[in-house]
């Protein structure tokens, strides 16, 4: 394939979905994992600075290796990687563990994963772009997808403070696409995954210093469903952290080259279906009918916002 076929729409297009339907696999299987590691003996936080923490080592030494020039970072990029690293990245992992370890993963994914409508919204309030009538139509049906979710008429069966943390989860991946296409523009993949996930690394270490993680915990036997045996917690975490976070963090940044946020978003949506069918198998997780019908409402308003002209 020559250089000129790589600039063609439709083959940088075919290129940027390659690499995010792999990071789309990782992250579908990461979220059943985290789930199976969160009830069997980490909280939230532990498990978001274990996950961050480890995924930066791992990036670092990657970007010392292939990319060291990339790491010198300007003045003017200091504010938005502190912005991008701490709110698209850090904050949108930890609301989703705190968000999976009170509701299903399913709801939190959907629910999570409105995060293309706040995009759309972004777009058109803030950039004062002209949205199509599309991305209101879509915003409606997303509402009514959640009231049927969460089932607000009953009270809600859902954990309150689940819900609202998968709500703060879509902001904070809202903020990860919208902020994740400039500046993968202006930085390699590998570079710009180091620096972010950095970010999230110091937070993580005033709040959850790695010295104050529960590592006797680690050596936890977790019973895998079917019968299928036993795993060590420390097996589970390491997972989290290279095919959790690493392999589909560096795989997004990449594709984040070839596709706007706005493509990228929709594609996205690919992954709490994927979760989906990952915790049906390994977590025994079921919807009720009125869910299932929710959740359909919530994918396809986002579709319809995502695949307007304007």
């Amino acid at each position: 394939m020559t250089l000129t076929n790589l600039r063609k729409p439709k083959s940088r297009g075919f290129i940027g979905y390659s690499f995010m339907s792999l990071g789309l696999f990782f992250f579908a299987v990461n979220g059943p994992v985290a789930k199976l590691a969160l009830i069997n003996g980490l909280q939230s936080a532990e498990l978001s600075a274990f996950r961050i923490q480890g995924a930066f080592l791992f990036l670092i030494v990657a970007a010392l290796i292939f990319s060291r020039d990339q790491l010198k970072v300007k003045k003017n990029e200091i504010l938005p990687l502190i912005g991008y690293g701490f709110f698209g990245v850090a904050m949108t992992q930890f609301l989703y563990f705190v968000a999976i370890r009170r509701i299903e993963v399913g709801v939190a994914l959907i629910i999570e994963y409105t995060a293309p409508i706040l995009v759309a919204l972004y777009v058109r309030f803030v950039m004062k772009k002209e949205v199509s009538a599309r991305v209101w139509l879509s915003l409606l049906l997303a509402l009514i997808g959640l009231s049927l979710i969460t089932q607000i008429w009953t009270g809600s069966k859902l954990d309150l403070f689940g819900v609202l943390s998968a709500f703060g989860a879509a902001i904070a991946l809202a903020i990860y696409f919208i902020g994740g296409e400039p500046l993968a523009a202006r930085r390699n993949p590998i570079s710009l995954a180091a620096l972010s996930m950095g970010v999230g690394a110091i937070f993580w270490m005033i709040v959850q210093p790695f010295w104050n993680l529960p590592w006797s915990s680690l050596n936890n036997a977790v019973n895998l469903p079917h019968q299928l045996g036993t795993i060590s917690l420390s097996t589970l975490v390491l997972y989290i952290i290279i095919f959790g976070t690493v392999m589909p963090f560096w795989l997004y940044f990449i594709a984040f080259r070839y596709l706007d946020s706005k493509k990228a978003a929709i594609f996205g949506l690919l992954e709490p279906v994927g979760a989906s069918l990952v915790a049906l198998f390994l977590l025994g997780e079921t919807f009720i009918s009125i869910q299932i019908l929710g959740g359909l409402l919530v994918l396809l308003g986002v579709a319809v916002a995502e695949t307007a002209k304007k």
